[in-house]
């Protein structure tokens, strides 16, 4: 009852994110096809560590949150990007993508439930920055109340508002000239990422890092084709993964709101007792001081000197109980974080009638699915013919 009443208070002080001043910006009439430059969003950097020191830890919140979060919040931003029908195609790519169109990837700076402060940064193919900055939001809080509807406003919707229109206004601000360059650019990033020999002599590299087109092609280039078929397969992957973290997503959805709602009442619950407490052992002290002073004086004050010392421990001791009583808030949030590290499903692959299996994290099925792309491209197998979850009575399955 006294976290209920707690967390209505708390909803009634709470300033409330602006949705005018955060309102998503949508178009106003067909995006030209040559402006649908296609996004991909890295899974963020949870910015912690499991080190039993690990600041994070010591305020009672478990890094496994922060590494579901570094799923949840990624995938959250590619939605809002899809709702906007700015952008081509809006993928999470786990371990990032250098060859994207537009790359996004993200720190969580902090995450407590009542603030949400991320750093983002984004790039185009060729190099140029987009956005690179901090994002800063305090809880719209009325997403926590108890009959808030089950698809309802993230609490921090305003931020991933900001990320978009963001990014929507870097990108009206290039010349059609400069997206038509970031497209062929990433294709021909791809296609040295596969076969180095000949296509990395295709781009250079500008004194300010920037990569720029040297040479394109030839439009009948045989090579060329199937490293284009190869990104298909390769987007058929992605796409893939990105089914598994929408079921991420959705398993995440209610608890992660449950548990924001709860840490949100935990942490003001918690600053609350923490400063109760310490009051009440600096006026302790303070009476404990003042009736040894007083007994030392030698004039007669009739036992106040022993009111005092006496009521001042006491008031100690009530400060050290409302600390342990701080304790088990902690455990709280501890025990509630123990429950969202995820497994990622693993992926089989049909590769010429036979059947790989990709195992380990997202990053690590990310990073053996990119080698046998490579060793694809630098033989004559041909292209992986089906990428699914469960594959039909497969005539066989080899370990990577």
């Amino acid at each position: 009852m006294a976290a209920e009443a707690l967390l209505v208070s708390l909803l009634a002080l709470a300033p409330l994110a602006s949705a005018g001043d955060d309102a998503l910006l949508l178009p106003k009439a067909e995006i030209p096809e040559d402006r649908l430059v296609d996004v991909a969003i890295d899974l963020f950097s949870p910015g912690v560590d499991d080190s039993p020191t690990a600041a994070l830890l010591q305020k009672g919140i478990r890094a496994a949150v922060r590494k579901s979060e570094a799923r949840y919040l990624p995938i959250h931003l590619r939605n809002t990007l899809q709702s906007t029908g700015q952008w081509g195609a809006v993928r999470v790519v786990p371990g990032g993508a250098a060859w994207a169109e537009i790359f996004v990837a993200g720190t969580i700076e902090r995450s407590n439930g009542k603030d949400l402060v991320v750093r983002i940064s984004a790039r185009d193919a060729a190099g140029r920055a987009w956005v690179d900055r901090e994002y800063k939001q305090r809880a719209d809080t009325t997403a926590y109340a108890k009959d808030r509807p089950v698809d309802g406003r993230d609490p921090f919707q305003a931020l991933y508002n900001r990320v978009a229109n963001d990014l929507v206004r870097a990108r009206d601000k290039r010349k059609p000239r400069e997206l038509a360059e970031v497209r062929d650019v990433a294709r021909l990033r791809f296609a040295a990422s596969m076969a180095p020999d000949p296509y990395a002599g295709y781009l250079a590299t500008g004194r300010k890092g920037r990569a720029r087109v040297e040479r394109l092609p030839a439009a009948d280039d045989p090579m060329i084709a199937r490293i284009a078929a190869i990104r298909d397969r390769d987007h058929m992957f992605v796409d893939t993964l990105n089914e598994y973290y929408a079921d991420f997503y959705a398993r995440m959805d209610k608890p992660y709101d449950d548990w924001r709602a709860y840490s949100y009442t935990e942490q003001g619950m918690l600053d609350s007792v923490n400063r109760k407490s310490l009051w009440k052992k600096i006026g302790g002290a303070v009476a404990v001081v003042a009736g040894v002073v007083i007994s030392q004086g030698g004039n007669n004050s009739g036992g106040i000197e022993d009111i005092l010392v006496l009521g001042g421990i006491a008031a100690v001791q009530s400060g050290f109980e409302d600390a342990k009583e701080g304790g088990i808030h902690k455990a709280a949030l501890t025990e509630l974080a123990d429950s969202f590290e995820g497994d990622v499903t693993p992926l089989l692959v049909d590769v010429d009638g036979k059947v790989v299996q990709l195992t380990g994290s997202a990053e690590a099925q990310f990073t053996r699915w990119r080698q046998l792309l490579q060793e694809i491209a630098a033989t004559d197998q041909p292209l992986p013919a089906d990428i699914n979850l469960l594959p039909t009575a497969p005539a066989e399955v080899a370990q990577p």
